[in-house]
Order: C-alpha cells, then sequence, then structure tokens
C-alpha cells in the first residue's frame, strides 16, 4: 500500500493518527532524554525512601515527554536480608497511550542485579537510573544512584538525522 502526507482535508478524505506522525518524527529523532541542561531528568535522593526526578524532556518512539517540575517517586521498602538495584524508568505504553516515571523494582538478592527492560511494540523503557538498595536502608543515599542518562544502551541523548540546517 502507499501512503504519503500529511495534506489538508478536502471533504474529510484525509484523517491521520497520531501513530502516523509518531511514525514519521520517530523516523528523524531517535530515542533519549534531551540534555538542554545537565539536570535534565537527573534522579536525586529525597527523604526516605523516595527519590526525586528533575524537569526534563524526553523522546520515545516518535512520542513527546515533558516533566515541567520535580516529580517525586516512592521506592518500595528495603529486604532487610539482601540488598537490591532498582531501575528508575521512563515507560512508553502504547496501551495506556503515555510516557510516565516509574520504577522497576530488583528481586533482593546477595548478588543483585538490576530488572531487565522492556522493549517491545507496546511497551518501551528508558533506564535514567539505577539506585542500589541496601539491606534494611531506610534512605535513599546520593552514592548509590547511579545516573544512566547519557548511557546509550538504556537511555542516551535524543539525536537528529538533521544536525543542522544553513541557508
Amino acid at each position: 500500500m502507499e501512503k504519503s502526507g500529511f495534506f489538508n482535508s478536502s471533504g474529510g478524505d484525509r484523517i491521520y493518527e497520531a501513530s502516523d506522525f509518531a511514525s514519521y518524527f520517530g523516523r528523524l529523532v531517535s530515542n533519549g532524554i534531551f540534555y538542554a541542561v545537565t539536570t535534565n531528568l537527573k534522579v536525586t535522593p529525597s527523604s526516605g525512601m523516595a527519590v526525586l526526578v528533575a524537569a526534563g524532556s524526553a523522546w520515545i518512539n516518535g512520542y513527546s515527554y515533558e516533566n515541567t517540575d520535580a516529580f517525586e517517586l516512592s521506592v518500595e521498602t528495603a529486604n532487610g536480608v539482601n540488598p537490591r538495584i532498582d531501575r528508575i524508568v521512563l515507560r512508553w505504553s502504547a496501551a495506556e497511550r503515555k510516557i510516565y516515571l516509574d520504577i522497576l523494582t530488583g528481586a533482593a538478592s546477595a548478588t543483585p542485579v538490576a530488572a531487565e527492560l522492556t522493549r517491545t511494540t507496546d511497551v518501551y523503557e528508558l533506564c535514567i537510573a539505577q539506585i542500589l538498595i541496601p539491606k534494611g536502608s531506610i534512605a535513599i543515599s546520593e552514592n548509590n544512584i547511579t545516573d544512566l542518562r547519557l548511557d546509550p544502551s538504556v537511555c542516551g541523548l535524543v539525536n537528529s538525522l538533521v544536525s543542522a540546517i544553513y541557508e
């Protein structure tokens, strides 16, 4: 089937879905965070077992995300016997029709590993940070947060096919 677009409708003959635009923009802009400022979506400790995600923006599968204020996420209570590694992710969900911040809670283990990211046609996750949750901890500390925003294997920066336009 041939497709072209985007043209103005004439008598209702052109109806476009959000997925049409996302498919188009997804070919021009890569997944990742925008890095206009170094604090864009940076994860820092809040009080107790919570973290703050700074304001910022990202792009996943042709869809945009923006967080305009610091956003607090509550981390599950620490295991009393073993540590675990949690991931702070941006999740694009086709079924929910949105992108949102979430926590992938790892399994407590003597040698913990972070949960796998989901990257399917229905759900796509970018990991912006990992948090080591020591056994019995009651607060998140800065030195237990690993910033992964610049790691292209799990997040990375938004890139464009068009690097510059000159007249």
